[in-house]
């Protein structure tokens, strides 16, 4: 009797199981709208279950187990919440692929027990606790693949789709599970390593989409920088020109004073000066590629507050072999670090230079 109690118990928390946490997966909020539907379709596939077994037996309903439970909760999160097959398909493989937590648990106890009653309360106790734990925890990062790839999420359901196939075909429609060949035991193995290695391959990628991601972004912040440099530039050009202008009658009749007196000498000196004055009008430029220019300038005040002494010949191709992105961070790299050598440097006699 009480085997019996807690079999069905078992059952009915194993479903109940699989179906909240399918849907937590896919970031089903537990509110007070989902969890009464949630209950309600439970109950309906339970009534489903129930009468399967009360007319066929535990083996054919073990055996249609899918087509009643998983394939009906797949078009219910699908059709319902208007999941795609595959998002809905991958959560309910995840799902059942945990439920071998208590199922492993079980049968430990049972062997070690060998008492029915034994397995079925561990697997209850399980059941409830992993649940919580993934609930908690798991149900949130889960629900994070919803808006990767589809190539990303076949990956990630490799695993639990293989062992699927696997426990039905090799456990429940067939005894190979059982029979000891050791092909079949190590297929699991074999899986689990060519799933691993896409993943890996799957991760690196997304991992130098990201690092090329972050590049883009310095270069914009880079080049929203030079932007500022260049305009606050252009006001003081404008400024020092306008003055210029205003005074240039002045320059020139001083000029001529200089000339009828013959002082030449200052004359030079005061050619020499207003030379400078324009002088700090000309926005500066290394060479005819603009994204050089930006990323040096970035690096002049750097390198002026260092009092390094900075001097540099540019010789550039027409088109360069590499992406602007590229090379963004091989020159600001290499002057970060030269900046960075030049500052530590001994002191000498001479300015240092990078």
């Amino acid at each position: 009797m009480l085997e019996s109690i807690l079999g069905y118990v078992h059952n009915g928390t194993t479903l109940l199981f699989g179906v909240y946490i399918s849907a937590s997966f896919l970031g089903i909020r537990m509110n007070r709208r989902n969890i009464p539907i949630l209950f309600g379709f439970s109950c309906m596939t339970g009534l489903l279950y129930i009468s399967c077994f009360a007319l066929f037996g535990s083996h054919v309903t073990e055996q249609v187990y899918p087509l009643i439970i998983h394939l009906p909760l797949i078009l219910f999160l699908t059709l319902f919440y208007k999941y795609k097959v595959l998002l809905s398909s991958l959560s309910v493989l995840t799902a059942y692929l945990c439920c071998q937590i208590s199922n492993w648990l079980g049968l430990v106890a049972l062997h070690l027990s060998h008492l029915q009653w034994v397995y079925y309360s561990v697997r209850i106790a399980v059941t409830i606790a992993v649940f919580l734990i993934l609930i908690r925890y798991i149900a949130d990062a889960a629900a994070q693949l919803l808006p990767k790839s589809t190539k990303a999420l076949l990956i990630f359901g490799l695993v639990p789709f293989v062992y699927y196939l696997f426990d039905y075909a090799a456990g429940v429609y067939t005894a190979l599970l059982y029979s000891g060949l050791e092909v079949v035991v190590e297929f699991l193995g074999l899986i689990l390593c060519i799933a691993y290695l896409l993943f890996l391959l799957c991760y690196f990628k997304q991992y130098e989409e990201k690092q090329e991601a972050e590049q883009r972004g310095h270069l914009m912040e880079m080049q929203y920088a030079h932007t500022q440099k260049e305009v606050e530039t252009m006001r003081r050009s404008e400024k020092t020109l306008a003055l210029l202008r205003h005074d240039m009658r002045h320059f020139l009749l001083n000029i001529s004073s200089y000339a009828e007196n013959g002082e030449n000498d200052k004359i030079l000196s005061y050619i020499s000066e207003l030379i400078a004055i324009a002088d700090e009008t000309a926005t500066q430029r290394y060479c005819r590629n603009e994204l050089i220019n930006m990323i040096l300038s970035s690096h002049k005040e750097e390198i002026e507050h260092a009092h390094i002494d900075f001097q540099y010949n540019i010789q550039l191709p027409a088109h360069l072999p590499i992406s602007d992105i590229d090379l963004t961070s091989l020159l600001s790299n290499g002057l970060e670090n030269a900046i960075h050598a030049a500052s530590n440097a001994p002191p000498r006699k001479s300015a240092h230079s990078a």
